[in-house]
């Protein structure tokens, strides 16, 4: 393996995911889903998360159900970041109204697309505190997005103070 998909260990500051997750609550107080990135570097098999970004969205409402989209300026403006500060994305995160699971949609139109990044999807508009085992953790593989347990999850991604 190389690249993302070697990474063993996710360390993320509790404080990144916290922010996230006030993203999230934010949106889902207003009815809609939310979305983030967490962004940092990796050593060998380790990847620390050293940003989240929290890019301009727009949450749609439908007769088929919600979404969140980024637009095409913003995706450029977000490489153009990480590419000047040395950043790797490693995490999409994203809220549902009630489960938490990977809708066609989300395998569809992910912006984290190295083998290796995950995407996490947060339950019931993360109206309840963060706790990763309450989230549903996938990771890109060479044949699409892998539903991992929570043991995995947890192993995986470790809460840093």
């Amino acid at each position: 393996m190389s690249g993302l998909a070697s990474i063993q260990r996710l360390y993320v500051p509790s404080t990144l995911a916290l922010e996230v997750h006030a993203h999230l609550a934010y949106t889902g107080d207003l009815g809609l889903e939310g979305f983030a990135l967490w962004a940092g570097v990796a050593q060998e098999d380790t990847f620390l998360v050293q940003h989240a970004i929290i890019p301009a969205q727009h949450g749609l409402r439908s007769a088929d159900g919600l979404c969140v989209t980024v637009d095409g300026a913003e995706l450029h403006r977000i490489n153009v970041w990480l590419f000047e500060h040395y950043l790797t994305l490693i995490a999409q995160l994203h809220s549902h109204p009630t489960e938490a699971y990977h809708s066609p949609t989300d395998d569809a139109f992910c912006v984290v697309t190295a083998v290796g990044c995950l995407s996490i999807v947060v339950p019931d508009f993360a109206s309840q505190p963060f706790d990763l085992a309450r989230c549903a953790v996938y990771r890109l593989t060479k044949h699409g997005w892998l539903n991992l347990t929570s043991a995995e999850a947890s192993k995986l991604i470790r809460m840093i103070d």
